[in-house]
């Protein structure tokens, strides 16, 4: 290849510095703050105690409340069983080492037969029939307060004897509650006396006399005192009264109207 044709290059020269001044500068000025006064420091170690004091005064209530001790219940004393005195056992007989021993056997008790009660086969029962010459008391007539059942007349068994060893006869006549009363005695004494008759509040038949009986021969027989009381069927069971000692039963039988 063949070489590029050469061109002058003109430099340029350098131009001439132009020398300028320096102006010094103002050093720069401080401007001097006033800060406030530091505060004083007060050291850790001496506000330990102050925080113990404060926390012992915090702590030590609640402390004595959680150790505090609880009141305790009074101990139960429990009675002690008063001691079972056993008595002393018997003294057991000496066995004489001499006599020949053998094994005791066992003896069974006999047991009791216990004989068995046959029950009676249920009886009949038999109803008495009542005399026709029986004293009978009503009881519709003793709810009536009436003693119609007793007019007629009766003969009266007494069992008592006189001196000569007789019982005496004696024979009522009643009607209406009122009559007479004959009275044999001894050796034929013949006795009479007035009678009466009522019922008791309690439905028992009464007949008294009015004094003593007169005798004929001028003497004075005593006249029992008859009460009666309705029994088995309302057939009267009568009791004589002499005295407050001699109390005798007796028997009335209806001889007629």
């Amino acid at each position: 290849l063949p070489d590029p044709p050469f061109t002058p290059v003109d430099i340029a020269e350098p131009e001439a510095e132009v020398a300028i001044p320096l102006i010094p500068e103002a050093p720069p000025q401080v401007e001097k703050i006033t800060s406030a006064p530091a505060r004083r420091r007060i050291p850790l170690w001496s506000l330990l105690p102050v925080t113990a004091v404060v926390v012992a005064a915090v702590a030590v209530p609640l402390l004595w409340k959680q150790n505090a001790p609880a009141a305790e219940p009074a101990p139960v004393v429990a009675q002690a069983p008063e001691p079972v005195v056993l008595p002393a056992p018997a003294d057991l007989p000496k066995l004489t080492a001499g006599l020949p021993l053998h094994q005791a056997d066992v003896v069974k008790a006999k047991e009791e037969k216990v004989e068995e009660k046959t029950k009676p086969a249920d009886e009949p029962v038999v109803i008495a029939a009542i005399p026709k010459d029986a004293l009978v008391m009503d009881a519709g007539q003793l709810k009536a307060g009436t003693t119609k059942f007793l007019n007629g007349s009766w003969r009266v068994l007494v069992d008592i004897k006189d001196p000569t060893g007789k019982a005496p006869s004696l024979r009522y006549q009643i009607q209406n509650n009122k009559g007479t009363a004959r009275v044999v005695h001894g050796s034929n004494i013949v006795c009479r006396a007035e009678i009466f008759s009522g019922l008791h509040q309690n439905g028992e038949l009464m007949i008294k006399s009015r004094g003593t009986a007169r005798c004929a021969d001028g003497s004075r027989y005593p006249m029992p005192e008859i009460s009666c009381k309705a029994g088995t069927s309302d057939v009267a069971q009568c009791t004589g009264r002499y005295d407050a000692k001699t109390i005798v039963p007796l028997t009335l039988k209806k001889t007629g109207a």
